[in-house]
Formats: structure tokens, sequence, C-alpha cells
């Protein structure tokens, strides 16, 4: 690896990217919000094995360590995890906020 170079590149938003948190407690986890309209929480720790196959076309275009998608909400502009309660995240967005809790986190 060189200096400056990308460790992982994830490509699933489709517009810009408005905000990035690193989960407080689980260093591989991370969430991100975009123009798109998506909210996305990710594992760096999850892998794709050489055996796993995906039948659905859809599913196979996703990263293996995309976890969830959150929808729903109109130009998300920010996210935060909650320090004290685990799996919760707020998002502000241009129709209000969200509050949830996410099962896989």
């Amino acid at each position: 690896l060189q200096k400056g170079q990308p460790v992982a590149v994830f490509k699933h938003h489709t517009a810009p990217i408005t905000s990035v948190e690193w989960h407080p407690t689980d260093s591989s986890v991370f969430a991100a919000s975009g123009f798109d309209n998506q909210l996305t929480l990710w594992d760096l720790a999850v892998e794709r094995g050489d055996d796993e196959s995906v039948n659905d076309v859809q599913l196979k275009n996703l990263p293996p360590q995309l976890l969830f998608i959150h929808q729903g909400q109109k130009d998300v502009k920010e996210l935060h995890w909650h320090s004290q309660m685990p799996g919760i995240v707020i998002s502000t967005a241009q129709n209000g906020f969200n509050i949830f809790r996410t099962i896989s986190v």
C-alpha cells in the first residue's frame, strides 16, 4: 500500500455524500448519508467468500460490506450515532429528522 492511496473504495451512493461517521464502539462500522436520499451502514470487516454466490441480480451488485439502507428522507444533511445506545442513529434532512435503531449493529 502506497502512502496516499485509498485502503478501500465503496460505490453505492448515486449523489454527493453529505455526512460520514464511524460507529462509537465498533471500529469497523461507519454510516454515510448522501443527496441521493439514502443513509447507509457499512461494516469493513465483512468480505464475500470465494464460495459465496448471490443469485439475485440486484443483490449481486451491492458491496458485501453494505449492511443497511435507510430511505424516505429528502436531502439528508447529517447523521450521528448515539454514544450510549448501541445501534441508534439520528439523521437530519429537509423533511425533518429520523431516529432509528438498526438490527444489524
